[in-house]
């Protein structure tokens, strides 16, 4: 996907205006087409961009979430710190769901396919805030986070008493976590977005495909911090691009530098109250960028997972991630049915299983940091969630066969699970039951709808 990007792009400097190769660009550059794309189209590139960034920002702050011990291992002093760091990144990632499928509305409205990829982000542009990274909590993680979330620097300095002291540490630690390559801030991408949006004429808006869009009451968990907006309109997209901005991301204005709330402001506590001088460990010591490829890569490959017993819960994790993603894309192919009739409809059966691979896959992560990445004499790292992207996020064109995608997928899940209860003195016996039986529901469910 990158490689055939790159090959049609060039990157224009926002301060010179200056056009370069990949290899050559400035570090505030941002790509452009070459030749240049109709307006509409640049937008739908760009909203694609936005798809993949709020999807990884989404896992990224997830297993930093997992990656922390529990608190009940600590003093209450302590123990009340990560409480507090676990429900702030839980809430942050919830928020990063509620844009993601808001972009897919936004998609929607313009008339173009939905995008749930992402990308590792190998690009040095200046939309993409940091190489995609799975790794514990750290102070250096929460500054690149706060430094990805951040207003402008001018915008960020006396927010909450933040200084330009404090503003060069947050930028130096966040570097030096991203390989020393510079962070960029993911409100760049929204401000671009939002003067494109406003140049679009009316008419390439469909208020026609607000049916087939996300609403909050389907998505929103009864939780208002998670936005999900409909968009039909010009206006009703501005709107959208300005609220997930304002929550946290993107354009200067003071309800966003103001909100106790906001991203930056969740990952600028975490960043001030992190432990640095090594008295104690909040986050287990885990595998980074953990995997399960089979490939192969050789000795570089120090994320691979290869102790049995927490190979096979990592491919399980893997296998329920890819569920939960096409179960979502296969939701939002639907007509959503009237505010007063989201039970019993295979719509609302999609999303009660998607919410369902949610809190499966959490338990799984959870599992994952209690085992031993490798089987080596000595292994001191845990294992820990891997969330690889599946080879394909395509659905098939007819209804009946997306519904055998299901029971294939399911099926697939089994597989994995019948290899985990061989293991002498396996964990999780009781949780994987109960998910066995669930799944054999579903997949009855899904059998039966794909013959009809």
């Amino acid at each position: 996907m990158t490689a055939l990007r790159r090959r049609h792009l060039l990157f224009r400097s926002l301060s010179t205006g200056a056009l370069r190769a990949s290899q050559s660009a400035p570090a505030d550059a941002v790509p452009v087409h070459d030749p240049p794309l109709a307006p509409r189209d640049e937008a739908i590139f760009l909203l694609n961009i936005a798809a993949e960034v709020e999807h990884s920002l989404m896992v990224q702050y997830l297993f930093a979430a997992y990656s922390l011990r529990d608190p009940d291992q600590f003093a209450s002093d302590k123990a009340a710190l990560v409480r507090d760091w676990r429900k702030a990144l839980g809430t942050v990632a919830r928020e990063e769901m509620g844009h993601l499928i808001t972009v897919q509305n936004l998609l929607r409205s313009l008339g173009a396919p939905l995008s749930l990829a992402r990308d590792e982000f190998p690009m040095n542009t200046g939309f993409y805030p940091f190489a995609f990274r799975l790794e514990p909590l750290s102070k250096n993680s929460a500054a690149k986070y706060a430094f990805a979330e951040m207003p402008s620097i001018a915008a960020a300095e006396g927010i909450d008493g933040v200084s330009a002291t404090e503003i060069a540490d947050i930028t130096k630690r966040a570097d030096e976590d991203n390989t020393g390559q510079p962070v960029n801030r993911v409100g760049k991408l929204y401000e671009q977005l939002r003067t494109i949006v406003q140049s679009l004429p009316a008419t390439d808006f469909s208020a026609g495909s607000v049916s087939q869009q996300a609403r909050f009451d389907e998505w929103g968990l009864g939780q208002h911090d998670i936005l999900i907006l409909s968009v039909g309109k010009r206006s009703e997209a501005l709107d959208a691009l300005d609220k997930i901005a304002e929550q946290g991301e993107g354009p200067e204005t003071a309800a966003a530098a103001a909100d106790p709330n906001s991203h930056f402001q969740h990952f600028l506590s975490i960043y001030r109250q992190f432990p640095e001088d090594g008295s104690w460990q909040p986050a287990f010591n885990a595998v980074e960028d953990p995997n399960v490829l089979t490939s192969g890569a050789g000795a570089d490959n120090l994320g691979e997972i290869t102790q049995p017993e927490a190979r096979l819960w990592a491919q399980l994790l893997n296998a329920r991630y890819r569920r939960l993603l096409m179960t979502l894309r296969h939701a939002l192919e639907i007509e959503s049915p009237a505010p007063t009739d989201l039970n019993g409809t295979p719509r609302g059966l999609l999303l009660s299983w998607a919410f369902s691979e949610m809190y499966a896959i959490r338990s799984i992560a959870g599992l994952l940091f209690t085992l031993p990445a490798t089987a080596a004499a000595g292994e001191k790292r845990t294992a820990a969630p891997p969330f690889e992207m599946p080879a394909s996020l395509s659905l098939p064109t007819l209804e009946a066969d997306r519904w055998r995608l299901q029971s294939s997928m399911l099926q697939s899940a089994e597989m994995i699970v019948a290899s985990l209860i061989t293991l002498p003195a396996s964990r999780g016996a009781g949780f994987l039951k109960g998910m066995t039986e669930a799944d054999t529901e579903a997949m009855q469910i899904a059998n039966r709808v794909s013959s009809q």
